[in-house]
């Protein structure tokens, strides 16, 4: 696989966290997730309206340090606006890596709904998302420009939606 930066994208609870640890796993590829880095600022005492753009910011910084050493990483990110997607593409770029952006959605709104309620990943420092904040964030979330693979994680059982990302980025 030739150097890349993976985006998985998605509102909270759309699957891109699961989908993001077995690409992960699979290709031996580090990945940062923003809600821990978050977190971690969060526990540090920062405030949250601190937090949010600067966990992105941690996020480039860490992917950057890699891309630099010559090697593929992951972003587990909602990514709901053009900044930081612009972000992405300008760190791809800068590094000559290949940008492959995986969108997750969850069309079927009521299994959407069931995975957040039922949410405990035990993020030390963060409290789980409510469904009515999933809804308001849905409202702020922009449409994708960019080419890539869109997954309607209810649809396939998470397996599948692994083999047809590892295909997508193979």
């Amino acid at each position: 696989m030739s150097q890349k930066l993976v985006i998985l994208a998605g509102l909270p609870g759309s699957g891109k966290s699961t989908l993001a640890e077995g690409l992960s796993r699979h290709f031996s590829l580090p990945l940062f997730s923003v809600d821990p880095i978050e977190a971690a600022m969060l526990r540090s005492g920062l405030p949250r309206d601190h937090t949010g753009i600067a966990a992105y910011v941690v996020a480039q910084a860490l992917a950057e340090e890699h891309l630099r050493l010559g090697q593929s990483v992951i972003i587990d990110a909602v990514n709901p606006v053009e900044a930081p997607r612009a972000a992405w593409r300008d760190l791809a770029e800068k590094h000559r890596a290949n940008l492959s952006i995986i969108e997750c959605i969850c069309v079927d709104e009521a299994t959407h709904r069931r995975r957040i309620e039922a949410r405990m990943r035990q993020i030390e420092g963060m409290s789980e998302i409510t469904w009515a904040e999933v809804e308001k964030r849905r409202t702020g979330y922009e449409a994708w420009i960019d080419a890539r693979l869109t997954l309607d994680t209810s649809a396939h059982p998470p397996e599948r939606l692994l083999a047809e990302a590892i295909g997508y980025l193979a």
